[in-house]
């Protein structure tokens, strides 16, 4: 004789383990979103800092091409970002002391805003400390001409105003 025994109740097991990794499949994709927008904003970042720290480049050099298109020291005298060497330094780190400065003519389209620069006449090579300093005596006869030091600070913005870099390099001249 054949028993037929009576069907046991659904306990949901199978349901219940379902729902657990579709939970477990859920919060690993939310992860790999959250770290490849991480990943997307880290690089965006990176370029922004690349491309300010090349308009930075490009402002310098757009200061040494304006020093030698000068023709006397006298064009630095402490206006649009032209400092003698008789006034102390501004605060580069201050917004506005970039504000009615020079600014680079090298047009550069990934940017917000064009490279400005600001130059500081130092001194001659003959009246400046810093201008003096050779290696083992190179460069202690001057050639009958004094050579104008002088410091040039570019500031370099990315595809937005927020990124920044800014750059110091010194330049030495012949009147």
């Amino acid at each position: 004789m054949i028993s037929h025994m009576p069907p046991k109740s659904q306990q949901g097991f199978t349901l219940i383990m379902s729902m657990i990794f579709l939970l477990v499949l859920t919060i690993l994709g939310l992860s790999a979103t959250q770290s490849t927008r991480m990943e997307v904003a880290m690089a965006g970042n990176m370029r922004n800092s690349d491309i300010s720290f090349q308009a930075a480049e490009a402002g310098l050099q757009s200061a040494e091409e304006f020093i030698e298109l000068s023709v006397s020291k006298l064009d630095y005298n402490d206006a649009n970002g032209l400092y003698s060497n008789f006034t102390d330094d501004p605060d580069y780190f201050d917004a506005t002391n970039w504000e009615n400065v020079q600014t680079s003519s090298a047009t550069l389209h990934s940017v917000a805003t064009n490279p400005r620069f600001i130059i500081k006449y130092l001194g001659d090579r003959s009246q400046n400390e810093v201008a003096v300093v050779n290696i083992g005596g190179y460069g202690s006869q001057q050639p009958g001409f004094t050579v104008s030091i002088f410091r040039v600070t570019a500031k370099g913005f990315g595809q937005t105003s927020n990124a920044s870099r800014m750059l110091q390099s010194y330049y030495g001249k012949a009147f």
